[in-house]
């Protein structure tokens, strides 16, 4: 039996409770197609070497991760701060390069 408790219609996330006899089990389900496509454009307006010589940009986005995926990945690896590396091999991975935003490696 599901039990829903929140629905997010701008994320697109919903959060269910789900029974299994004495085992109660939260379960967040978010489409993740509008994040891929996002990130995919933002991948295809990449230019390496666009930030040499511009003093004013001092950040690079290199990943669009869902909420609820990000959350997951903070449990497994910690956090980024002081789990660069994990983090570093995990964005590098093949498998999840649809949510990478620029080209090369990390």
């Amino acid at each position: 039996m599901k039990l829903p408790l929140t629905n997010d219609p701008i994320a697109r996330k919903k959060t269910y409770m789900k029974f299994d006899g004495d085992d109660k089990t939260i379960i967040t389900e978010q489409k993740v197609d509008h994040i891929i496509e996002h990130a995919q454009r933002l991948s295809n307006e990449y230019r390496p070497g666009s930030m040499i010589g511009n003093t004013q940009r001092h950040h690079q986005k290199v990943a669009e991760i869902p909420a609820t995926l990000y959350y997951d990945l903070v449990k497994k690896l910690g956090d980024p701060k002081h789990n660069a590396k994990a983090w570093k091999r995990w964005l590098n991975d093949k498998d999840n390069q649809l949510f990478r935003t620029g080209g090369g490696n990390i």
